[in-house]
């Protein structure tokens, strides 16, 4: 009996050494199989690496898109040529230091008279009304002076500015000089006109070269500023032409090229001091003039904006008249206290 009774239990010890093994391997093969158990966090950390990326991505293109849409500055355009130039000067000025882009009219005066060109900071088009619909709009406090006040501001991608008015200070362009100097050049129309009118002032005075002579361009405003006026206005007196033109007589062979629209005004109160004298006729065409100003040496202005930018596109010496405005005038209240920001320092005024 006892012989019997080891054999089958040491049989039922085996069925059940059987079953357990059986369970071992049955449990590891489900845990080979269970893929949730095997790599969870490593799935889960891809995914959300992937996530996080497309989304950093994406913010990225956003920015960039941003970045490239432009931001437009409009102005208003107002007066005649000197006017006009300044307005374009100044919005150039400040469309180059905040990075913006400048927009004018195809058919604009300036574009008339300049072989003007698109570039970083100025679009010429015919959408100019569609692009400035909508605008920050922003107005200079001095119409003759520098105010900082209008430069206040941080643009950003997509915007759109106006900045008025006449905006008649260096400052708000002299950043951008060497730009406008590309931007501001004459057309060969008005270039030909004024290689005329020099070429009969060389034979006037019997001069072969024009490197043998000293050309200095005074021009002479009066017209409208001559009327009796609340605003301010001022002319230069035969006092002032008479010092202006002393300044420039220790040139040898200096030659005075007179552009007016008051001939027989200048006539009668020419220095006598100046030697050699012509009187150009007026010209249909003012940027003709103005052209004929701007290549000789150096210039005689007298007052308003005219004259200034003939004497800014000679780049040779340059005189003023120190008191464009009456005192206790409006005008006078749109210049700073020494009129500096309209006239450039290393002019020389009386």
């Amino acid at each position: 009996m006892s012989t019997i009774f080891r054999t089958r239990k040491l049989q039922g010890l085996f069925v059940l050494l059987s079953l357990l093994i059986g369970l071992a391997v049955l449990f590891r093969h489900h845990r080979s199989n269970d893929v949730s158990e095997e790599f969870p966090s490593r799935i889960l950390v891809s995914m959300d690496d992937s996530i996080n990326e497309n989304n950093r991505n994406a913010e990225r293109n956003t920015k960039s898109q941003a970045l490239r849409k432009p931001i437009y500055l409009c102005g208003y355009n107002i007066g005649r040529i000197g006017n006009r130039l300044f307005q374009f000067a100044s919005l150039y000025g400040i469309a180059y230091l905040k990075g913006m882009k400048y927009v004018i009219h195809t058919e604009d005066v300036i574009n008339q008279i300049f072989l003007t060109h698109n570039d970083s900071n100025l679009l010429i088009t015919d959408e100019v009304e569609a692009i400035c619909n909508v605008t920050i709009y922003r107005r200079e406090s001095l119409c003759c002076g520098f105010d900082s006040r209008v430069l206040n501001f941080n643009p950003r991608p997509g915007e759109t500015y106006r900045v008025i008015t006449y905006l008649q200070s260096w400052k708000y362009f002299e950043n951008a000089k060497e730009q406008l100097k590309k931007q501001l050049v004459f057309k060969p129309k008005s270039i030909a006109s004024a290689e005329n009118v020099i070429a009969e002032v060389l034979k006037k005075f019997n001069v072969t070269y024009r490197r043998d002579v000293v050309l200095v361009a005074m021009h002479i405003r009066r017209g409208d500023m001559t009327m009796k006026n609340t605003y301010g206005h001022e002319v230069a007196t035969p006092e002032y032409l008479y010092k202006a033109v002393d300044h420039f007589n220790n040139f040898l062979t200096v030659i005075y090229v007179v552009c007016s629209t008051d001939l027989t005004w200048i006539k009668a109160n020419m220095p006598k001091i100046a030697e050699r004298v012509y009187f150009n006729t007026p010209n249909a065409y003012p940027e003709n003039d103005l052209a004929l100003i701007a290549s000789c040496d150096h210039v005689i202005t007298t007052v308003g904006t005219f004259g200034w930018w003939g004497a800014w596109f000679s780049g040779g010496l340059v005189t003023y008249y120190k008191w464009p405005a009456r005192d206790g005038t409006v005008l006078r209240k749109g210049f700073s206290e020494d009129f500096m920001d309209f006239f450039y320092p290393k002019w020389v005024g009386y």
